[in-house]
């Protein structure tokens, strides 16, 4: 609908200044894609560790992993149907698990420093899935 009036608003400037139908059509197309370009995706950042206190005990090194399947209809997951925890945890929430994952491979640690983060995906028959390896050194 938006697009509609938009079309009206130019087709009606472009015949005051005497252009085309064309040559409106294609201004149009113009600032459609120069919208889609400026707003484009974007999400907030996530906070994956909390700020460690100011005096801490080194508990050794922590690991841990999760994963994230998802199901599709289409080649290069173009269209995604389903997230499938019972192949491997939920997709949206792989980063997080495998964090706490690591946090609970150390008895007593509550948070960890110097982390680093390892991505990897696999496809598999209708799908694919990505996991995730967080490890630093655990602290209390």
């Amino acid at each position: 609908m938006r697009t509609a009036r938009l079309y009206l608003f130019i087709k009606e400037v472009c015949m005051l200044s005497r252009m085309d139908d064309v040559e409106a059509r294609s201004i149009v197309v113009f600032l459609m894609i120069a919208c889609m370009t400026a707003t484009g995706c974007a999400s907030a950042y996530k906070t994956v560790l909390p700020r460690p206190p100011d005096h801490y005990q080194k508990l050794g090194e922590a690991r841990g992993n999760a994963c994230g399947s998802m199901m599709i209809l289409a080649p290069y997951n173009f269209i995604p149907v389903a997230e499938l925890p019972f192949f491997g945890g939920d997709l949206n929430k792989r980063v997080e698990n495998a964090y706490q994952n690591a946090i609970d491979s150390v008895p007593g640690a509550t948070a960890l420093l110097n982390v680093t983060m390892q991505e990897n995906w696999f496809w598999w028959v209708l799908g694919s899935t990505k996991c995730v390896t967080i490890t630093g050194e655990a602290i209390r």
